[in-house]
């Protein structure tokens, strides 16, 4: 078994996220990663990434939020089981 640091981030300051996970290659951290995406805090966006107020009518909006969305992007890194088990 391998260990995993994932994190998650919608390319703003102070937003990044880790989560910690056990897989026995890099593919299955990243299908993990890929499985638990909209669990990040920032999946749905509030008014700071994307405003209601910036747009004429609610298709906008929901197609400035389907971007957002898919611009949030996660790393996966290999890390040791001893930082694993300081951290879980």
């Amino acid at each position: 078994m391998k260990y995993w640091k994932i994190t998650y981030s919608n390319g703003y300051c102070g937003c990044d996220e880790e989560e910690y996970t056990e897989a026995e290659t890099i593919e299955d951290a990243e299908d993990y990663a890929k499985d638990y995406l909209e669990w990040y805090s920032f999946f749905d966006p509030d008014d700071r990434f994307v405003d209601r107020n910036d747009f004429d009518t609610m298709d906008e909006y929901y197609d400035a939020v389907e971007e957002y969305q898919a611009e949030i992007y996660y790393e996966v890194e290999e890390i040791t089981k001893e930082e694993y088990n300081e951290i879980c």
